[in-house]
């Protein structure tokens, strides 16, 4: 890099030749009264010097541009370090998965970094080289013109001279200045040269950024790739310990329920060995007594045999006679009583095991029946407890519609008291069910209600009978509603089935005219604050052709 100090000695050089050519200006334009001579002098003079300075800007311009050929070529062989350098790092990002890289990865991002630093640091550099060429460019323009303009001058004052001298030094001049803007032009050539050449390489700088900027969203993508999958690796790592930790408790469940029925079981097979040995013991019992009896009469035989032969004293008489003694008159009785007792002591311990064995299976299925027991309350005390809140319901229900009764019962006493009924015939025989009384009592309203409606009629001018006229029949069928007796009176529930829902499905039955009187009544009920109004006659016609024919007559 050329230092900051040579370009502003160069300028101030620039200035300084810049201010001595002003100079020159005044002082041809206050020359121009001195002769021919020192005019022609001076002007030479003046071309020596601008030539020389020519040169000088020339040679300047030849190694300002060489030295910036030179950093090319430097920046391109940092380019290349750099392409190398992204190439191995390419390859190294194919080894990123492996966690021994990791630390590698890390430094090769920091010299990445270092490098792209480097590279502002050289793009910025570039970027002042190229507003000093443009400075350059612009001063060598303003030279030109200033040759131009004094070519001019030097032209129109030689003109006035030798005609044949000036054309050889314009000739000569103009030739110099060809091989300068040849030499200008190539300089120029070479200028946007080195500008597309730059421009290609900000396009490069630009792809690499891209393929950077790729590779470290490739990074952090992998990275998150990572930490997802320790997690997930930490998380299966602490449920596997748990599944093992599981595993271990079952298998010392199971250990101990193994030591538990290890333990029933040989208490079972000593039991079973005790039973076998009792019953061999038995058996073996059995058979040594019949040995025993067998050995017995052969002793007795032989010892009889003996003492006979030792002894005259005794005889058998003797013997059996001790043997009658013993067993009181009957040694076969004696010996069948043993045998019997022993066979009889046999079947009681069999049937005292197999009496353990029975109250054991009883026992058992005692326990059992216990639970269901058990369980069969639990469900009994839950329906119970639903049967209770469905029959508090139902209480709730049965006190609002006695309370509606009452209201309507009394809503009928105080309508007998305005018809001026005597009730106390009906009520003594009926007792509190009104049902009966309704028929007779709508037969008589509905009689009032014709009368009305005649009055009506008669009242209104004929001309206005078709418009005016509206029966009160009607006006009271369209006031009138039919009321649900579910919400009245719901059905009690059935005392067969425990379920409230069954019960509540098929409601008692009345008959369609109890059915609607009670409604009629009830809708009469509705309203306390009116008067009572008429009930709806279940066949309107037969009231209107009833009215048409008393009219008519």
């Amino acid at each position: 890099m050329r230092p900051w100090t040579e370009i502003w000695v160069l300028g101030e050089a620039e200035l300084g030749n810049l201010s001595h050519l002003r100079t020159q200006r005044r002082e041809v334009s206050a020359d121009v009264e001195l002769t021919a001579e020192e005019k022609d002098r001076r002007a030479r003079m003046e071309i020596r010097q601008l030539q020389t300075h020519f040169h000088h800007e020339a040679y300047k311009r030849k190694f300002y541009d060489d030295d910036i050929w030179r950093r090319m070529q430097v920046q391109e062989k940092a380019i290349r370090d750099l392409k190398q350098e992204h190439r191995h790092v390419t390859l190294m990002l194919s080894q990123i998965y492996s966690p021994n890289n990791v630390v590698l990865e890390n430094r090769r991002r920091m010299k990445i970094q270092s490098l792209l630093q480097t590279r502002m640091q050289n793009d910025a550099l570039i970027k002042e080289r190229k507003a000093l060429l443009t400075d350059l460019v612009k001063q060598v323009v303003e030279l030109e013109k200033q040759i131009v303009k004094q070519r001019d001058t030097n032209w129109r004052t030689l003109e006035a001279k030798s005609h044949k001298h000036l054309e050889k030094k314009i000739h000569f001049m103009e030739m110099n200045l060809n091989h300068i803007t040849v030499r200008y032009n190539t300089i120029m050539t070479r200028n946007n040269k080195l500008r597309e050449e730059t421009v290609n390489m900000q396009l490069q700088k630009a792809i690499y950024d891209n393929s950077y900027w790729k590779l470290e969203r490739s990074l952090v993508q992998q990275n998150k790739l990572l930490t997802d999958a320790i997690e997930q690796a930490t998380e299966d790592y602490e449920q596997w310990m748990e599944d093992l930790g599981r595993i271990s408790d079952i298998r010392d469940v199971r250990c101990r329920e193994t030591v538990q029925y290890n333990i029933r079981l040989l208490e079972r097979k000593c039991a079973l060995h005790q039973e076998t040995r009792l019953k061999n013991f038995f058996l073996a019992k059995c058979a040594a007594f019949s040995q025993l009896k067998e050995q017995a009469k052969e002793r007795e035989a032989f010892e009889a045999a003996e003492r006979a032969k030792l002894s005259q004293k005794e005889s058998y008489e003797v013997a059996y006679r001790r043997l009658l003694e013993l067993s009181d008159g009957d040694i076969d009785e004696f010996l069948d009583n043993f045998m019997e007792k022993d066979r009889r002591f046999f079947i009681l311990f069999g049937y005292a095991i197999r009496l353990s064995v029975r109250n054991e299976g009883l026992r058992q299925r005692i326990q059992a029946i216990e639970v269901t027991r058990s369980q069969v309350v639990q469900e009994l005390e839950e329906k119970l407890e639903e049967i209770t809140e469905e029959a508090n319901k139902y209480e709730n229900k049965y006190k609002e519609s006695s309370q509606l009764l009452g209201q309507i019962l009394s809503r009928v006493q105080t309508l007998l008291k305005e018809l001026d009924c005597d009730t106390t015939k009906i009520v003594k025989p009926l007792g509190d069910s009104l049902l009966p009384v309704f028929g007779p009592l709508e037969d008589k309203v509905q009689e009032l209600l014709l009368r009305e409606s005649l009055l009506r009629y008669t009242s209104v001018d004929r001309t206005q009978r078709s418009q005016a006229f509206i029966s009160p029949l009607q006006e009271a069928s369209t006031l009138l509603g039919a009321m649900d007796r579910g919400k009245l009176c719901p059905p009690p529930p059935d005392l067969e089935t425990t379920d409230p829902k069954i019960g509540a499905e098929q409601p008692p039955r009345l008959g369609k005219e109890e059915e609607e009187i009670h409604s009629k009544e009830l809708n009469r009920g509705q309203e306390p604050n009116k008067d009572p109004e008429p009930i709806k006659d279940p066949d309107p016609m037969r009231d209107q052709d009833k009215l048409k024919r008393q009219f008519h007559s």
